[in-house]
């Protein structure tokens, strides 16, 4: 099968965008070529890209950007030695690069699901313990935790050496929230008065969130937050792994559903992206 035609199979699958603009395209390489592999990640790293050449794959579907902005422009970095060196790796292997962002978060099995949540959702096993939005799953209420418990599973089914804390380490955990961005920049109220992350703090109150999950953390705002509200005795807590390392999840989790959406016997694998801090300790 040709590479365009797994990758028409997947946008089929996916129910069609509102937008028509979408960064959504083969980012290098030529679509005609059969397709002789498939490696399925969250970021096209150089590593990933290598591990492909190994599993002679010439399909790389990632979730995140191949070349360090949104819409993969390269014209700013011509000459840079990284993009250089990258891009070489993946022409002279004559790898292709297709992002799913756009249309994994807009629908998943023809419907209006957020596949990388419900992804998370299923590789953590906790679909018995979403509360309220199913298609797509951002608030849980699970079996009562510590915080260390809950951190230690979370760095088994992620795969990642640790996790940044910020605020109480006691909390004792029963809602947890996925809080996706957080950037410092939300009109929440629907007024011109701008309350920085205000809608993620109203939601954590309304729903009695005790842990929050971000993809990015602001210091002046959310993490502020939860070190007052832990000094007012109200203990919280945020558990920061960083938004490639949780969003992996949900590309791991196509793995299960990808080979019955082409429909014929193509090698395919999930390669994490690797973890994407280390940590120095005192």
């Amino acid at each position: 099968m040709k590479i365009k035609e797994i990758i028409q199979k997947l946008e089929a699958f996916h129910p069609p965008l509102g937008n028509p603009h979408t960064c959504d395209v083969v980012k290098i390489g030529n679509a005609d070529e059969e397709c002789s592999g498939i490696i399925l990640t969250c970021f096209a790293s150089m590593e990933v890209i290598q591990k492909a050449v190994q599993e002679k794959a010439n399909l790389i579907i990632c979730h995140e950007p191949l070349f360090y902005s949104h819409e993969d422009t390269t014209d700013w970095l011509e000459g840079d030695p990284v993009y250089e060196e990258k891009k070489k790796l993946l022409e002279e292997n004559g790898i292709v690069v297709y992002r799913d962002h756009d249309h994994i978060h807009g629908g998943h099995s023809g419907e209006n699901i957020d596949g990388i949540f419900y992804g998370i959702m299923n590789e953590l096993g906790w679909k018995e313990y979403v509360v309220g939005d199913t298609k797509k799953p951002l608030l849980y209420e699970i079996p009562q935790t510590t915080v260390p418990e809950l951190a230690d599973f979370l760095m088994k089914k992620l795969n990642i050496s640790g996790i940044r804390v910020v605020g109480s380490h006691d909390t004792a955990v029963r809602r947890v929230l996925f809080c996706e961005h957080v950037q410092g920049t939300k009109k929440p109220f629907g007024d011109q008065t701008e309350v920085p992350d205000g809608g993620v703090m109203k939601r954590v109150r309304q729903e009695q969130v005790d842990v929050l999950i971000p993809f990015e953390i602001i210091d002046w705002t959310l993490s502020a937050y939860v070190r007052d509200s832990c000094a007012a005795g109200i203990p919280k807590t945020i558990l920061e792994m960083g938004h490639f390392n949780v969003e992996e999840l949900g590309m791991r989790y196509m793995l299960r559903y990808l080979p019955r959406v082409i429909g014929c016997e193509v090698p395919m694998k999930y390669v994490q992206s690797g973890d994407s801090f280390s940590y120095i300790t005192k």
